[in-house]
């Protein structure tokens, strides 16, 4: 699995930004701040949940998610799309459609509902396995992202309806109130957070049709050229994995989900010598 350089590219900007020296990450995680900054750069999966235990270790900071996601930069250009959006919906509606240019590490759906949409967060079973404590400051910070976009748009007088967590309830949970004005629901069955529908109506401050054009038409180019080098194997391995918690996806499954027809899935697998 994969993470876009930016991700990492924000944990760094954001452990600078508590004065914490970042020198030792770059040499224990064997990467450059050349490959960080680089907008074609992806790196492992695992190096990134190495820079996230890095963070929480040398903030000592137990909710560090929450406060990561407090501090929003609108970097990269899946970034500088939403923020042209005309509103909070569109904007939230491109930035799920356009998450896969960040990682196939977690999916991320927008659900419409007339009173009440949501956007609900999956991480891959195998992060959440492998690295639970992560991937709650994972998901804490995408909401807490989510919760502060609102704010920043309605001029801090908005805040989420509801929150489901799939975590358990924290010692300290205040801390999720604080952030977010209204205290999550622990132990659910997914992570999901819901909004009021006539909220998401808001302008946002930055909108720029102008911008918001080029831009999708450059992250639809970047999406062309990564589909081209992937390696159809490896499209498979993420979908059985992200699929794990439900149930181990059948051929046919498989197949609809790359938008082909079994047989042809084989024979492309056949020709990689899968």
């Amino acid at each position: 699995m994969f993470v876009h350089s930016s991700r990492i590219l924000k944990q760094i900007a954001y452990l600078k930004s508590k004065g914490i020296s970042t020198e030792e990450l770059f040499r224990q995680g064997g990467f450059s701040q050349e490959q960080i900054q680089d907008p074609t750069h992806t790196f492992k999966l695992e190096q990134f949940i190495d820079v996230l235990e890095y963070a929480i270790e040398r903030t000592g900071d137990r909710y560090y998610g929450l406060k990561m996601g407090q501090e929003p930069h609108v970097a990269g250009t899946v970034g500088m799309l939403c923020a042209s959006c005309r509103n909070l919906e569109e904007a939230f509606i491109q930035g799920c459609k356009y998450f896969q240019l960040q990682g196939d590490f977690a999916e991320i759906e927008f659900l419409e509902d007339s009173d009440h949409p949501s956007i609900r967060y999956t991480l891959a079973e195998y992060w959440t396995i492998n690295s639970p404590a992560t991937a709650r400051h994972e998901v804490d910070a995408m909401f807490a992202f989510l919760a502060t976009i609102l704010k920043i748009n309605s001029n801090q007088t908005l805040r989420p309806y509801r929150i489901y967590l799939e975590t358990s309830t924290p010692e300290n949970p205040n801390v999720y109130e604080q952030i977010f004005g209204i205290m999550p629901q622990f132990d659910q069955a997914t992570n999901e957070i819901f909004f009021s529908a006539r909220d998401l109506t808001i302008p946002m401050k930055a909108f720029n049709p102008e911008t918001y054009e080029l831009l999708k038409s450059h992250i639809e180019t970047r999406l062309r050229q990564i589909a081209n080098n992937v390696m159809v194997s490896d499209k498979v391995r993420t979908i059985l994995l992200s699929s794990l918690r439900y149930s181990f996806p059948d051929m046919e499954t498989v197949a609809s989900r790359l938008n082909v027809s079994p047989r042809t899935l084989q024979r492309m697998l056949s020709n990689e010598n899968t």
